[in-house]
């Protein structure tokens, strides 16, 4: 197989619904983290997926009804209840750099979120407050049940 090859195929691979770990160099500290993805075409949308929702988020009805629950025993790769926040998209990553994060370890791949998570998240974007509209129209406009 060459480049173009494994690189298309590593390409079909990277879908909605996924929860894909990355790097993240915009975190303090930098490290890890697990997102969801929503969308991947014109650029990659994702969601961040944290395993405490912030007490400031908590704290506001607004903000915590954006956070959608992923439940360990339904979704195999977790190991403990998370949360997807819904608030805003993360677009720091091109394709690119996500195809080169999962072409040096396969296992960055976590899995597709069940359907009760996905209906979650999907009801988390439509009321969400402060999700800019653009994103909240691509995102719905685009998501299927995988």
């Amino acid at each position: 197989m060459n480049n173009k090859q494994r690189e298309r195929s590593l390409r079909e691979k990277i879908l909605p619904w996924q929860i894909i770990r990355l790097y993240c160099k915009f975190t303090t500290p930098p490290k890890n983290k697990y997102f969801l993805i929503v969308s991947i075409e014109p650029q990659p949308l994702l969601f961040m997926v944290n395993s405490r929702i912030h007490p400031y988020v908590r704290s506001r009805n607004y903000l915590n009804q954006c956070q959608a629950r992923l439940k360990a025993n339904q979704n195999f790769f977790l190991t403990h209840d998370s949360y997807v926040d819904c608030r805003e998209v993360c677009r720091q990553f091109s394709l690119n750099d996500i195809l080169t994060q999962v072409q040096a370890d396969m296992r960055q791949i976590k899995g597709f979120i069940s359907t009760e998570s996905q209906e979650q998240v999907i009801a988390a974007i439509k009321i969400s407050p402060v999700l800019e509209q653009k994103y909240k129209n691509e995102i719905l406009d685009n998501l299927v049940y995988y």
